[in-house]
C-alpha cells in the first residue's frame, strides 16, 4: 500500500530508488585514568593531522565538483579542527581529571553541543553538525574505528538518515546516491546547500523512526514539493518516471539556452526570474543560472554564529560584495529577519512563549533602532556602488512601515551630513507575509516602491498552521482558496498603484503554481537558483491571457483539492 509523506523539499528533482539507511558512526568511548597528559595530547595531535588531511582532500574534491565557494564549508571544519581554545580546554580538563583524551573530547563536545542547542535559533543549532562532524572524525582515529563510508554505496539508492554531516554529503557517490531523505535540517543547512550544488534531490523534516519504511523499500522522493512516497504502485512509478524524464530533458536544454535572454511566455510577456540567497557561496550558482537579480538576500546570516554584533563596515563589505557580483542586476536586501525560529543571543535574552508571533523581524529591528540603523547605513553605503533595494520583513501595519522608513531617513541624513555617498533614489519595499498587511495592501502600496509576497509565512499565518510540525503539515496548503484570494488581493493592489509584485516563497519555485501566479498578476519570481531552469521552461510554455483566464476560474473554486486538480491537469497537459 502506498504511503504518502510530506516533508520540506530543499533540493529539487525526482529520485526513484530503494531506501538505504545510513547512520553516522556511534562510538563506544572508554573512560580510563591516565598519568601522562602530554602523551594523550600527542595522540590527539596525530589524529588532528590525519583529519586535516581528510578534510583538505574533501575540500579539493568539492572545489573540483561544485566550485570553491561551496567548498568553503570545509574551511570552517578546518578552523574548528585547529581551534586553539578547544585544544586548551581539552588539555586543561585532562590535567584536572586525569582521564583519557577520547573521554574528555566526548565530554567537551557534549557541553558545546548542549550550549548551542539551547539557543533558540534553528540555523545556529544546525551548525552543531559541523562541530560533531569534526569530533566524529577525531574519535574514529583515536579509537581506530572505521566509520561507514558513503562513497562505497553498492547500488543506486535513496539515502535515508536521521542527520547528515556536510562531509557525508560531499563524499557521496553521485552515481549511486540518487536522493536524500534526512529527518533533521532545513534549506539553510550546509548539507542542503551542498545537495543543491551537487543537484541531488533532497527532502528534510520527515521522521523516519515510526514510518513503514524498511531497508530496500522502493521510494519516490520529490525534492521540489517535499513529497515522499513509500511502496508506490506501478502506476505511480510510471507517472513519476515520465515527470523525471521530462524534467531532465528540460534541464539539459535550458542550461544551454539560459544566456539567450530573459524568461518569456509564448505570447511575448517577459517575466523576471531572480534568486533567493543567504550565504555568499550561493552567488556563483545564481550567476550560472543567469538570474536577473536577487529577489531576496537574507542578511541575518551575518548576525549568527558569533558573540558580537557585526559592525557597519562588515555589513557594508558583505552587501557590496553581492551587489558587485550581480551588477547591474538588482539585489534586494531584506533587513534582519531575526527572532521566531532565528534567535540571536545578544539581541534577545528571553524566549517568547510563541516565537512566530513574538518579537521578530521588523518588530525586533524597531525595538533596537540603533542596531537597525547600523544595518541601514551599511545598505545605503553599498547602494552607491551597486543596484540595491531595501525590503522590510513581517510588516503588519502601515505604522510599522512608516516607523521603519523614518529610521531609514535618519540614516540617510546622517550619511549626508558626513559626506558619505549613497543612492538617493534607492527603492524601498515591503514583504507581504502577514494577513493584516495583505488585507491592507492597497494602503501599504501607497507608501512603498514594491511588494514581495513571502508565501511561506503568509500561508502559515493565514491558515494557523506550523509548516514544520509533522502532525499538522498536511494542513499547510498553498492551494487553499483563502491563500489564492489573498495573493490576488495583494497583486491587484500593487497593479493599482503601479508597483511591481514579486513572490519569494516556496510557491515561486513550484511549477504547479507558475501559471496561476502569472495570471494573478505576479510580475517577478524569486527562488532557489537551482529551480530557475524548471520555472523558465514552464513560463515558456504559457500564454499570459490563458493564465489570466485560469486565475479567474480558480478564484471561483471552493476547495484546495478542486484547485490542485485543475493545476495538475494544466501542468501535465
Amino acid at each position: 500500500m502506498e504511503i504518502y509523506l510530506q516533508g520540506m523539499g530543499v533540493s529539487p528533482g525526482i529520485a526513484i530508488a530503494p531506501a538505504l539507511f545510513y547512520s553516522r558512526a556511534s562510538f563506544e568511548v572508554p573512560r580510563r585514568p591516565i598519568t601522562d597528559v602530554q602523551a594523550e595530547l600527542m595522540r590527539l595531535d596525530e589524529a588532528v593531522a590525519k583529519v586535516r588531511r581528510e578534510l583538505t582532500s574533501i575540500y579539493k574534491k568539492t572545489v573540483d565538483a561544485v566550485g570553491k565557494a561551496h567548498a568553503e564549508i570545509f574551511r570552517v571544519h578546518l578552523m574548528i579542527l585547529d581551534d586553539v581554545a578547544l585544544r586548551d580546554d581539552l588539555a586543561a580538563q585532562m590535567e584536572q581529571e586525569r582521564l583519557n583524551v577520547e573521554f574528555i573530547l566526548s565530554s567537551i563536545a557534549s557541553k558545546y553541543t548542549e550550549m548551542m542547542n539551547n539557543i533558540d535559533d534553528q540555523r545556529f543549532r544546525e551548525r552543531t553538525a559541523d562541530l560533531l562532524d569534526v569530533v566524529d572524525r577525531l574519535q574514529r582515529h583515536l579509537l581506530k574505528s572505521d566509520g561507514p563510508l558513503l562513497r562505497h554505496i553498492s547500488e543506486p539508492s535513496i539515502l535515508v538518515a536521521q542527520d547528515l554531516a556536510p562531509s557525508d554529503t560531499a563524499s557521496l557517490d553521485l552515481d549511486k546516491a540518487l536522493g536524500l531523505l534526512v529527518e533533521t535540517g532545513s534549506p539553510t543547512s550546509h548539507s542542503a546547500i551542498l545537495a543543491r550544488a551537487l543537484e541531488i534531490p533532497a527532502v528534510v523534516g520527515i521522521s523516519i523512526s515510526q514510518k513503514s519504511l524498511s531497508p530496500g523499500s522502493l521510494m519516490i522522493l520529490d525534492g521540489t514539493s517535499g513529497v515522499v512516497i513509500i511502496n508506490p504502485s506501478q502506476e505511480t512509478v510510471e507517472k513519476y518516471q515520465t515527470e523525471q524524464q521530462r524534467l531532465q530533458s528540460i534541464q539539459s536544454h535550458l542550461l544551454e539556452s539560459l544566456l539567450s535572454g530573459p524568461a518569456c511566455t509564448k505570447d511575448g510577456t517577459a517575466v523576471t526570474l531572480e534568486s533567493n540567497i543567504e550565504l555568499p557561496l550561493e552567488i556563483k550558482h545564481s550567476l550560472k543560472m543567469n538570474v536577473q537579480g536577487v529577489g531576496l538576500y537574507r542578511t541575518e546570516y551575518l548576525f549568527f554564529n558569533r558573540d558580537t554584533l557585526p559592525t557597519e563596515e562588515e555589513q557594508y563589505q558583505a552587501y557590496l560584495h553581492v551587489a558587485s557580483e550581480l551588477f547591474p542586476a538588482p539585489v534586494t536586501l531584506r533587513t534582519m529577519d531575526i527572532g521566531g525560529d532565528k534567535f540571536v543571543k545578544y539581541l534577545q535574552n528571553y524566549k517568547d512563549s510563541n516565537p512566530q508571533l513574538g518579537l521578530r523581524a521588523i518588530r525586533l529591528s524597531l525595538a533596537y533602532p540603533d542596531i537597525f540603523k547600523v544595518q541601514l547605513r551599511a545598505m545605503l553605503r553599498a547602494s552607491a556602488q551597486g543596484n540595491i533595494r531595501i525590503m522590510f520583513p513581517m510588516i503588519s501595519s502601515l505604522e510599522e512601515l512608516r516607523h521603519a522608513k523614518a529610521i531609514l531617513q535618519e540614516a540617510r541624513q546622517e550619511l549626508s551630513s558626513e559626506g558619505v555617498a549613497y543612492n538617493p533614489d534607492l527603492k524601498v519595499g515591503s514583504m507581504i507575509e502577514v494577513p493584516s498587511a495583505a488585507v491592507q495592501a492597497d494602503q501599504i502600496a501607497e507608501e512603498c516602491d514594491f511588494f514581495s509576497l513571502g508565501t511561506n509565512d503568509l500561508i502559515q499565518y493565514l491558515l494557523a498552521v506550523d509548516r514544520v510540525n509533522e502532525k499538522i503539515a498536511h494542513l499547510y496548503e498553498p492551494a487553499h482558496p483563502a491563500v489564492i484570494r489573498m495573493i490576488a488581493n495583494v497583486s491587484s493592489a500593487a497593479a493599482a498603484h503601479n508597483i511591481p509584485c514579486s513572490i519569494c516563497g516556496e510557491m515561486a519555485g513550484d511549477p504547479l503554481y507558475t501559471e496561476l501566479l502569472l495570471g494573478l498578476g505576479v510580475s517577478s519570481f524569486s527562488m532557489a537558483s537551482v529551480s530557475i531552469p524548471l520555472i523558465r521552461a514552464r513560463i515558456a510554455a504559457l500564454n499570459r491571457e490563458d493564465a489570466k483566464h485560469l486565475a479567474r476560474d480558480i478564484l471561483q473554486k471552493k476547495t484546495a483539492e478542486e484547485i490542485k486538480t485543475i493545476l495538475r491537469s494544466r501542468l501535465e497537459g
